[in-house]
């Protein structure tokens, strides 16, 4: 039989509909399994009606996150599609998934994604035979983390990738289901975050957002210390990154040598992402979180005077006042915050806040939510305002036509993280020459909303 003949009678390879839910670290974990599946001949496609069965890494940190998961697995088995599920979901429920959904074949934990092309040959098998066999490859405590090595597809459009520098988190806050579903931390070494980020530049990144859990953690398992700021600086210095952002920082471990990094390495955004959940210090310490949220907000403002500040709030956790929320309120009108996200509280099952006394009633966690972020809005918008007639650069993520023909710019600044922050739109004339999606260009400010701004072409750099 010729070679040629032997290609003919191979089975041909499903194709694989591939969704990712939750965040930024999920997608890492995605596009590391799409790597691992396409190096052995699959076919990958967003699009499951053109494939045979589907793969869907889940996210369940909050109830919101998990029915959404939820509801994309049953449209897909509703329309007739076999299941992978894999990630949080799979950590968190394990074999009760095959009750709820009987579509799943497979089941595979957030420490199993090197597995995924084993469990993928297995269930293309059964199905291919009729075999109505479930695969779980879910370890109890998942301790695996990605490396430079492990195969990787970027799914993102545009010049930004995520890069996770860790796994898992040593924190046990109260309302945080994540140490159960990702175990504790496990920092991948320096030079072999170094060696990601140089792969990623020479594929053309213009900007690496580096993510973990627990971000300001990094190194304390593997070189028992906090070595965030070496790592920010070797990135910096020798990945050829034209712009580093860093996700993810917990209050107490933001210390001044990583501030100075931030500040003095030219390629680092002046951008700072820290979750501080409230002010008061009642509802802090029931939280088991810090309670120097004043002390860490202004250290950063006195390191990185120009620095872009986002955090996050949790409102109508167990035992929050009116009082507490207005000694919240308050903070956020004093402080002032470039972004803020506000969630309201999610009673989780397996976490400790899911049993204490004094949970606050739906529609008041909605009320102080509506609150707070209508006082952000005003804020945003303020801080906006002064932009306007002011110039600055910004990384250009893709281009879009507009109804009268003309071209806009959908770019971000500095102060801007990809997916979560607002942008700054150009809009370009017939006369001007576009650049393309990637370059960084210098931009006049001339409008802006509470979340975006508007602006005209300056130059290209």
């Amino acid at each position: 039989m010729t070679s040629l003949a032997k290609e003919k009678n191979k089975k041909k390879l499903p194709v694989i509909g591939v969704s990712t839910m939750g965040c930024p670290k999920n997608l890492v974990d995605t596009e590391n399994m799409i790597g691992i599946l396409h190096g052995a001949g699959y076919q990958i496609t967003a699009d499951h009606n053109k494939a045979d069965f589907s793969l869907v890494n889940t996210c369940t940190f909050i109830e919101g996150s998990t029915n959404e998961s939820l509801d994309l697995l049953t449209e897909l088995a509703d329309e007739g599609k076999k299941l992978i599920i894999t990630g949080c979901m799979a950590q968190r429920f394990k074999g009760d998934l095959f009750d709820e959904l009987p579509e799943a074949q497979a089941l595979v934990g957030t420490g199993n994604v090197q597995d995924i092309l084993e469990v993928v040959k297995q269930v293309t098998k059964n199905l291919n035979n009729n075999i109505d066999s479930k695969i779980i490859k879910i370890d109890t405590v998942p301790n695996a983390v990605a490396s430079a090595q492990t195969p990787r597809v970027h799914t993102q459009i545009g010049p930004s990738v995520y890069l996770k520098i860790a796994e898992g988190c040593d924190h046990r806050c109260a309302f945080c289901i994540i140490p159960h579903l990702r175990g504790d931390m496990k920092s991948r070494t320096i030079e072999d975050i170094v060696a990601e980020a140089k792969a990623l530049v020479a594929q053309g990144a213009k900007e690496i957002v580096l993510v973990s859990q627990d971000s300001t953690a990094y190194g304390t398992d593997i070189y028992k210390r906090r070595a965030l700021a070496e790592l920010l600086a070797r990135v910096a210095n020798e990945s050829g990154v034209e712009w580093l952002r860093v996700m993810y920082a917990y209050p107490t471990e933001m210390d001044q040598a990583m501030l100075e990094v931030i500040r003095n390495c030219k390629n680092i955004c002046n951008y700072i992402d820290i979750p501080l959940q409230h002010a008061s210090k009642k509802v802090l310490k029931a939280m088991r979180r810090p309670l120097t949220v004043r002390d860490t907000t202004e250290l950063i403002k006195k390191e990185i005077p120009d620095v872009c500040m986002r955090t996050t709030f949790i409102v109508g956790f167990p035992g929050e006042t009116q009082e507490d929320f207005e000694e919240l309120y308050n903070f956020v009108k004093e402080t002032r915050f470039d972004r803020v996200g506000v969630f309201t509280y999610s009673q989780e099952h397996g976490t400790s806040a899911a049993d204490f006394a004094d949970q606050v009633p739906e529609h008041i966690k909605e009320e102080r939510r509506d609150k707070l972020m209508r006082l952000q809005q005003k804020i945003s918008l303020e801080k906006n305002q002064k932009h306007i007639g002011t110039k600055m650069q910004v990384l250009i993520e893709h281009i879009e036509e507009l109804e009268d023909a003309s071209l806009q710019l959908v770019t971000r600044s500095f102060r801007d993280a990809p997916e979560i922050d607002g942008q700054v739109y150009v809009h370009i004339s017939a006369n001007d020459i576009c650049p393309a999606p990637g370059s960084f260009i210098e931009v006049e400010i001339t409008d802006c909303d509470a979340y975006d701004l508007i602006a005209r072409l300056s130059s290209v750099s």
